[in-house]
C-alpha cells in the first residue's frame, strides 16, 4: 500500500509522490535526482529526476528554520533524526520514486515538459529558506502543473507503473522491485483498474472501490483503516485498539471522528486537535498498557517529559527526562 503522503513534502517530490501514488494518470509532473548531472546533460529522465530529487537542499533548509512541530513530522514520517539521515530516508522514498520516473521518461512511456520543471525548481531553490519548507505547493503558480509528465501507454502497452497509463483510473499490472518499479520486478500491462468483486491490482481498484482482503469492495461511508484515511480535523477510531501502545491496525475498520479538544480523554497521538497530543497522564495498567490519557499542548523546553512527544521539540532528554 502506497504511504499517506503529508501535505508537508517537498514541493516537486509530494506531487511526484502523490501521482505514484495513485493521482490522476492525466496529470503532468516534475521531477528530480539523487546524484544527478548537470540540468540537460545525459538523458531526460536523469535530468527530471535532479529537479525532482534535491535531498541535501531540502534537509538543509529543513534542519535550519522548520518550525518544531513541522520537524517533528517529518522526522515521524520519514524516520530520520538529523540531517544526514534526513538526505538518507529522502533517498529511500522521495528519491527511489523520482528514480522510477526517470526510467519511465527514458524508456519513452512517459513525455516530460523539461523546461517547466525546470523553472519550478529554479523557482523553489530561490525562495527563502522558511517560505521553502513550510509553503504548501498551491502558493507557487509555477509549481501548480507539478509533476510535469504525460503519460504515454495506451491499454494494453508494456508499463511499470500506473502513471505510465494513458487512460485515467487504469493500473499498470507490473510487480515491484526495490526502487518501486519493475526494476527487480516485472514489466505489465495497462489495463483498466479491477472493479468490484475482482482481485486487487496491487492493491488498487477502480474508483469508490478499496483493497479489502486481495479483493475490490465499496468504500463504506466514513469508514477508514489509518488516520489519513479521514478528513482534516478528524483522526480514525478503531474500536479495540489503544494507539498508545500499538499501531493502527488495517484489518480492522473504524470511523472518522472529529479531533478532540484541550483536556478531553484520548488514546490516540492524533485524536487530539491540531497543535495538540494526546498526553499519558494516567500511566499504565497492570499489564503495562497505557491507560487512556488527556489532550494537552506540548511541553516547553526544560520541562518534565516521558516520551518525545510530550515536547515541543519532539526531544526527551532520557539522561535528565527533560524537554530539550
Amino acid at each position: 500500500m502506497c504511504r499517506h503522503v503529508p501535505s508537508f513534502l517537498p514541493v516537486l517530490g509530494a506531487l511526484v509522490l502523490l501521482v505514484a501514488c495513485g493521482g490522476s494518470p492525466s496529470q503532468t509532473g516534475d521531477s528530480g535526482t539523487d546524484a544527478a548531472p548537470p540540468r540537460g546533460d545525459a538523458s531526460e529522465g536523469r535530468a527530471f529526476e535532479e529537479l525532482c530529487f534535491q535531498p541535501d537542499l531540502y534537509c538543509e533548509r529543513l534542519y535550519a528554520c522548520a518550525t518544531p512541530e513541522r520537524l517533528a513530522q517529518d522526522q515521524t514520517f520519514f524516520g530520520h533524526d538529523d540531517q544526514a539521515s534526513c538526505v538518507t530516508q529522502q533517498d529511500m522514498f522521495v528519491g527511489a520514486i523520482c528514480r522510477q520516473l526517470g526510467r519511465s521518461i527514458d524508456a519513452g512511456r512517459l513525455a516530460v515538459d523539461l523546461e517547466s520543471a525546470t523553472a519550478c525548481a529554479d523557482y523553489m531553490e530561490a525562495l527563502p529558506c522558511e517560505r521553502f519548507v513550510h509553503d504548501p505547493p498551491s502558493a507557487h503558480p509555477l509549481c501548480e502543473a507539478s509533476p510535469f509528465v504525460t503519460p504515454l501507454v495506451a491499454p494494453g502497452g508494456a508499463c511499470e507503473a500506473d502513471i505510465e497509463c494513458q487512460v485515467p483510473d487504469s493500473v499498470c499490472t507490473a510487480t515491484f522491485g526495490s526502487e518501486g518499479g519493475s526494476e527487480g520486478g516485472s514489466e505489465g500491462v495497462c489495463r483498466e483498474a479491477p472493479g468490484e468483486g475482482e482481485a486487487c491490482v496491487n492493491e488498487r481498484c477502480a474508483s469508490g472501490l478499496e483493497c479489502v482482503e486481495d479483493v475490490c469492495a465499496p468504500v463504506h461511508a466514513g469508514g477508514c483503516h489509518y488516520d489519513h484515511d479521514c478528513d482534516d480535523g478528524m483522526w480514525c477510531d478503531q474500536p479495540g485498539v489503544d494507539f498508545r501502545v500499538e499501531f493502527e491496525r488495517p484489518e480492522l475498520r473504524g470511523a472518522c471522528v472529529l479531533q478532540l479538544p484541550l483536556d478531553a480523554e484520548c488514546e490516540d497521538l492524533q485524536a487530539c486537535d491540531e497543535g495538540l497530543y494526546c498526553d499519558d497522564v494516567n500511566g499504565q495498567d497492570a499489564d503495562g498498557f497505557r491507560l487512556p490519557g488527556a489532550c494537552a499542548a506540548p511541553r516547553p523546553s526544560g520541562a518534565a517529559c516521558n516520551e518525545p512527544a510530550d515536547c515541543l521539540s519532539f526531544e526527551c532528554s532520557l539522561s535528565s527526562s527533560t524537554c530539550s
